[in-house]
C-alpha cells in the first residue's frame, strides 16, 4: 500500500491504535484499507494492558472534584502550554473548570467556527437540531468566554475561524484529506482541529515548548452483561481529535477523561453512574445502557443523565444541540452542504468519501437507508465494575422482536474481571 498519501498524524498509543496482523496503524482509514487487502479484521487497542491491570470494582475514595483537580495538575506538571478545545458542552467545560476553579493555570481555551461560510445560520435558541450546531458559539461558547475573560484574564480565549484554511489551504486539494481524521469524515472536521492552522500556532510550536491539545473525551460508557456492570470504550469517541502534527514532535493530544494516567477518575465516574441506575426509582431506565445500543435517542438521554451525575459544576441549562447521527453526512456541517454545494471543494469532499468506499471492504461500514455513512465502531474489552442488582422489568410483553430481525451477526466481546479474560458472543 502506497503510504505517501498519508498526512502525518501523531503516533500516540494513549489515543488508541489499530493492529492488522503484525502491523500497527494510528490511522483508522489506513488500517481498514490494509485489513481489506489482507481480508482480515483489524484490532483496536486502547490502553488495554493498563486498563486490564486496574481494579475497576473498587470505587475510589476521593471525590470526583478532587480527581478532576488531580488530573488538571497532572497535565499542568507535564506540559509547558495547554490548549483546551471548547464547545460549551459539559465535557470540555468541566475540563476547563478543573483547572480554573482549582487555581491551576490554563494557557488557552479555543472555540473553532467556520465564520466565512456561516451564511444562513439561524441563531434560533428554539432550534436544537444538530443542523444548528454553529449556534452553540452564540449561546454556549461566547458566554463561557466572557466568564473566563472576566474571572481568569490570564487565560487566553481564542475564537478560531477555520473556514479560511478550509477554503484557501491545500487541505482539500485531493482525497488525501481523509487521512487528517480517523472516524469523522464530514467536510470540516479534519481542518477544524488543526494544531498548526495559523502563524501564531506554528510560532508556538517552533519554540520547542511541550504543547498539550486537550479534549474533553469522554463520559463513561456502562452496560450490564450477564448480571454484572461493565465499563467499556469505543473508538468513535476516542477518535474525535484530529492529531495532525506534521514534523513536530512537541505537540501531544490528550483526552482529559479517557486516560491511562488516572484510571481512578474514570472508575469514580463509572461507580457514580452505576449507583444512580441501581436506585429503585431508576430501574426502569435499563434500556439506556443496554448493549449493543445504536439508538441515538437512548444515547442522548443517557448522556444527559450522566452529565447531571459527573459534572457537578456544569450548568445543565446550558444551550446545546442534539447529537449527529452519522459521520459522512454529519448534520453538524449543514452549513457546508448548504453554502458550498456545487463548488470544487464540495466535489473533493465527495471524492474523499468515494475513495474510502472504493478502497475499504463493505463490511467495515455502517449504513443508513442503504447508504454508507461511516465506519462501524470498534469496542474495547469490557471491564468488570461490579454485580448488578437491578431486577428484570415486569412488562406486559417483551416487544423487542425487531432486534432479532436486523440480520446483525453476533458479536464476540472480551470481558475482563480480576485480570482474567473471558470471551462471549452477544
Amino acid at each position: 500500500m502506497d503510504k505517501s498519501i498519508y498526512r502525518k498524524i501523531e503516533e500516540n498509543k494513549k489515543l488508541g491504535y489499530y493492529r492488522v496482523n503484525d502491523e500497527i496503524f494510528f490511522s483508522k482509514p489506513a488500517a481498514l484499507m490494509r485489513a481489506t487487502e489482507l481480508n482480515v479484521y483489524p484490532k483496536w487497542i486502547f490502553n488495554n494492558r493498563e486498563f486490564a491491570s486496574f481494579n475497576w470494582s473498587i470505587e475510589p475514595v476521593p471525590s470526583l472534584r478532587e480527581l478532576y483537580r488531580i488530573r488538571a495538575q497532572q497535565l499542568r506538571d507535564s506540559y509547558d502550554y495547554i490548549r483546551i478545545e471548547a464547545s460549551g458542552g459539559g465535557d470540555s467545560t468541566t475540563a476547563i473548570f478543573s483547572f480554573l476553579l482549582n487555581g491551576i493555570h490554563l494557557d488557552e481555551v479555543i472555540f473553532r467556527y467556520p465564520k466565512q461560510t456561516d451564511k444562513g445560520v439561524t441563531d434560533d435558541p428554539y432550534n436544537t437540531k444538530a443542523e444548528n450546531t454553529l449556534s452553540e458559539w452564540k449561546f454556549a461558547g461566547l458566554p463561557l468566554f466572557k466568564w473566563i475573560s472576566e474571572n481568569f484574564p490570564e487565560t487566553k480565549t481564542t475564537f478560531y475561524d477555520y473556514s479560511e484554511n478550509l477554503l484557501n489551504d491545500d487541505y482539500m486539494k485531493d482525497e488525501s484529506w481523509v487521512f487528517t481524521t480517523r472516524d469523522w469524515f464530514q467536510p470540516g472536521h479534519g481542518i477544524k482541529h488543526d494544531n498548526l492552522g495559523n502563524k501564531e500556532q506554528r510560532n508556538l510550536a517552533d519554540t520547542g515548548k511541550k504543547i498539550c491539545a486537550l479534549y474533553g473525551v469522554d463520559k463513561p460508557k456502562l452496560t450490564v452483561i450477564n448480571g454484572a456492570w461493565y465499563l467499556y470504550f469505543m473508538d468513535v469517541q476516542a477518535n474525535h481529535p484530529s492529531p495532525v502534527v506534521g514534523d513536530y514532535t512537541n505537540i501531544t493530544t490528550e483526552l482529559f477523561y479517557w486516560t491511562p494516567d488516572l484510571p481512578e477518575m474514570i472508575c469514580k465516574q463509572a461507580h457514580m453512574v452505576r449507583n444512580y441506575f441501581e436506585q429503585p426509582q431508576n430501574h426502569n431506565l435499563q434500556h439506556l445502557f443496554s448493549y449493543p445500543n445504536t439508538s441515538i435517542q437512548h444515547r442522548t438521554a443517557y448522556e444527559w443523565l450522566v452529565k447531571s451525575i459527573i459534572y457537578p459544576d456544569y450548568d445543565l441549562d446550558t444551550w446545546q444541540t442534539a447529537k449527529p447521527t452519522n459521520s459522512f453526512y454529519n448534520e453538524m456541517d449543514h452549513w457546508f452542504y448548504t453554502n458550498l454545494q456545487g463548488t470544487e471543494i464540495y466535489t473533493v469532499w465527495e471524492n474523499g468519501l468515494k475513495f474510502l468506499t472504493d478502497k475499504i471492504d463493505d463490511k467495515f461500514f455502517s449504513e443508513q437507508m442503504g447508504q454508507k455513512v461511516g465506519f462501524i465502531p470498534n469496542t474495547s474489552p469490557f471491564y468488570y465494575i461490579g454485580s448488578c442488582n437491578i431486577p428484570k422489568p415486569k412488562l406486559a410483553f417483551d416487544n423487542k422482536d425487531y432486534k432479532t430481525q436486523t440480520g446483525r451477526p453476533k458479536e464476540k466481546i472480551n470481558l475482563i474481571k480480576d485480570c482474567k479474560l473471558t470471551q462471549i458472543l452477544i
